[in-house]
């Protein structure tokens, strides 16, 4: 073996900048097989450090993303529902003092239907919820029974002819409106705020650490392929190009994939959870609609204020309804909007029955479930965009193994080019 001097030699010419390069190496006031022996190790460890480190946060990103899925979205979703199907029962329950306990067929299988629908959301939101959401979620499933059996005994004593099931159907929609629909937004805030803490994660420190780790990493194997470079006149090594090649693949495909992560995440936290709870407020905001127009029919000819009230918030909804570009939506709303307007000329005329026919099976009726059948669909399509969005932040997931692999190659490629050349001096 050849023997090279510290600080021997002058300054080859220059070659590509090699001449700086071998200046600055020849600086460093080690022998060059001891340089080469120390520069292999901390290549090798802050390389493969660098891969473990990585992957450990990929995984745990991996992780934060499905908890966001199950306690962020899925509880802020069923909470929603919840809500929203809560508030279709109250509508279709104030039918019972017009039709004195007596509703349409039609009429009795969609509040059965809205209040099983909302059962089965409260269990999907108490699946998947965390400890912190048990009270809630236990005080929505006590008050839901209480809700329900208030209907029942206004239903029965409606059918009796009893004046006593306005008082029970006052006092179920009074634990709806004022314990039940403020406790389901609360719960929906929390699982916002945990998609939103997903995301801030993803694209904040836990990303920046999986890059981070990377980038030292690659700064450790520049550094000795400029070293090794400096000392044997040689620009280009092999096996450190190989371990080059393989530390800038997995830095790209982790920073790629975390800021894929992040930015779904974010959209999802932002505009698209946000489109979802529009669309299920104007599904929430239709059902009180109904609700205050059954409640001005009953009131038998003092509901004046109740339908000022309806047009108000009827007017309120459609405007907001074109502002979010939902035309079609806020078409069927004004048509309803006319059929309560018949309900109230009908009253005003002193004729209560005909207006009670208009509510339960007439115009009103028919334009409410059109209205409803349509905010409804509004609402699926935002679910859908919803799940998508997750499924897109899951699919950007780089697998853990893929760093590690990767890392590993780098930093054995690295490693095994160093100790080539250091074997060619004492």
């Amino acid at each position: 073996m050849r023997t090279v001097g510290v600080g021997s030699g002058a300054a080859a010419p220059s070659v590509w900048g090699l001449a700086g390069i071998e200046r600055r190496a020849w600086r460093i006031g080690l022998p060059t097989r001891r340089l080469f022996l120390i520069l292999a190790l901390v290549t090798a460890v802050a390389v493969a450090a660098g891969g473990l480190a990585s992957a450990w946060v990929v995984g745990r990103n991996a992780g934060t993303i499905d908890a966001a899925r199950d306690q962020g979205l899925g509880v802020a979703r069923a909470a929603t529902e919840f809500r929203t199907n809560l508030v279709a029962a109250d509508a279709q329950a104030a039918t019972t003092l017009l039709a004195g306990g007596l509703e349409t067929p039609a009429a009795r299988r969609a509040y059965d239907e809205s209040i099983v629908d909302a059962g089965q959301w409260l269990t999907r939101a108490a699946l998947m919820a965390p400890d912190d959401d048990a009270e809630d979620i236990e005080a929505l499933a006590d008050g839901l029974v209480t809700y329900a059996g208030l209907v029942e005994t206004a239903r029965a004593n409606a059918r009796q002819g009893y004046p006593v099931s306005a008082a029970y159907l006052g006092q179920a929609r009074a634990l709806a409106r004022d314990d039940l629909v403020p406790r389901a937004e609360r719960l929906r805030r929390s699982g916002e705020q945990r998609l939103a803490r997903a995301a801030n994660s993803i694209a904040g420190p836990s990303g920046l650490a999986a890059v981070g780790t990377l980038a030292v990493g690659l700064v450790a194997l520049s550094g000795s392929a400029a070293v090794v470079a400096g000392r044997t006149r040689r620009l280009t090594h092999p096996w450190l190009l190989v371990g080059a090649f393989a530390g800038v693949a997995a830095f790209g495909l982790v920073t790629a994939g975390v800021w894929s992560q992040g930015r779904e995440l974010r959209r999802a936290a932002t505009d698209d959870i946000d489109a979802y709870v529009a669309a299920n407020d104007a599904a929430f905001t239709l059902s009180s609609l109904r609700v205050t127009e059954i409640s001005a029919v009953a009131a038998r000819g003092s509901g004046q204020a109740l339908y000022r009230d309806f047009d108000t918030s009827a007017e309120a909804l459609a405007a907001d309804l074109r502002g979010g570009d939902q035309g079609a939506l806020a078409d069927a709303v004004e048509r309803y909007s006319a059929g309560v307007d018949q309900v109230e000329e009908a009253e005003a005329g002193g004729d209560t029955g005909r207006a009670a026919e208009i509510v339960l099976t007439g115009e009103s009726a028919q334009a409410f479930a059109e209205a409803d059948a349509d905010a409804r669909a509004a609402v699926s399509r935002a679910r859908r965009t919803l799940g998508e969005r997750l499924d897109a932040a899951s699919g950007a997931e780089v697998p853990a193994l893929v760093p590690v692999a990767l890392g590993l190659v780098a930093a054995g490629a690295a490693t095994a080019g160093v100790l080539a050349r250091a074997r060619r001096y004492r």
